[in-house]
């Protein structure tokens, strides 16, 4: 493929990033949901032309939600998870295969997940304590619940992308090229 295909690809790709964030950020419910969709457009730019475009789609569709979508939730779930997900799964995914240790790469995306909640819990943690319909500060136990249900979540997550990437790679690929 070209280069001014890949840049044409990744452009459109980043715009429909942008307009799905734009959709959760007008209909409140569905922000995270929208969030995650977006994240599938990373993907698609991974697979049909590298790993520099799909991380120059999550930073310009990244870049552009922030800055004009007036509620910011989605573009920030984005920003710091859902967007540069697709790239280090592809990485993982593939150093699994050479590796030929699958559970390896269950560790490092668990890992990775944990890390970036983490940073995200650090960096905004007032702004996500109020959507925890539970107050898990009065309990000991409240945290841990709390991180075997977002792992439970992510794992989940992890495989229904796994599939869509596949349905991706069989039916949509091949028209691309």
């Amino acid at each position: 493929m070209s280069t001014v295909r890949k840049l044409t690809l990744s452009a459109l790709v980043a715009a429909l990033c942008v307009i799905s964030l734009a959709l959760g950020s007008f209909v409140s419910r569905v922000s995270l949901s929208m969030a995650a969709l977006a994240g599938l457009f990373p993907a698609a730019a991974v697979l049909c032309c590298g790993f520099g475009w799909g991380a120059g789609v999550w930073l310009t569709a990244s870049a552009l939600a922030l800055l004009l979508l007036p509620e910011k939730s989605p573009a920030l779930w984005f920003a710091c998870f859902f967007g540069h997900y697709p790239i280090w799964k592809a990485l993982i995914e593939g150093f699994q295969t050479r590796a030929g240790k699958p559970w390896l790469g269950w560790l490092l995306k668990l890992l990775g997940f944990a890390a970036c909640m983490a940073l995200l819990y650090l960096a905004f943690g007032q702004f996500f304590a109020a959507g925890i319909p539970f107050d898990f500060t009065r309990s000991a136990a409240g945290p841990w619940i709390l991180a075997v249900a977002l792992l439970a979540a992510f794992a989940a997550y992890d495989a229904a992308f796994s599939i869509l990437i596949g349905w991706f790679r069989l039916r949509v690929l091949p028209r691309l090229r």
